[in-house]
């Protein structure tokens, strides 16, 4: 899952495609306003049924990574299975 404010802020999305279908994954490319549930529980587990049998890694800036890592233990993703990188924009 990719997820961006517009879809012109997909800058890595053809090298991400890329390397999903070379690896025979989905990409799912999420776009809109930063809404507080948007990669809540119930949309990642719309998204990616099985997630907690899958590896998942999780890249940004910090209050969107530590929301998604709430998530991923509340869908029951194992904490081995969860790679996780926080990142800021200097300013």
């Amino acid at each position: 899952m990719y997820r961006v404010a517009t879809d012109r802020d997909a800058v890595l999305y053809d090298e991400l495609r890329d390397l999903a279908h070379t690896k025979g994954a989905e990409l799912h490319l999420v776009t809109g306003p930063a809404v507080p549930d948007r990669l809540g529980p119930r949309d990642l587990a719309a998204l990616v049924p099985d997630i907690a049998e899958r590896d998942v890694y999780v890249c940004g800036p910090p209050g969107m990574t530590t929301a998604v890592l709430r998530t991923l233990r509340e869908l029951g993703v194992p904490g081995p299975q969860i790679h996780a990188e926080r990142f800021s924009l200097a300013g």
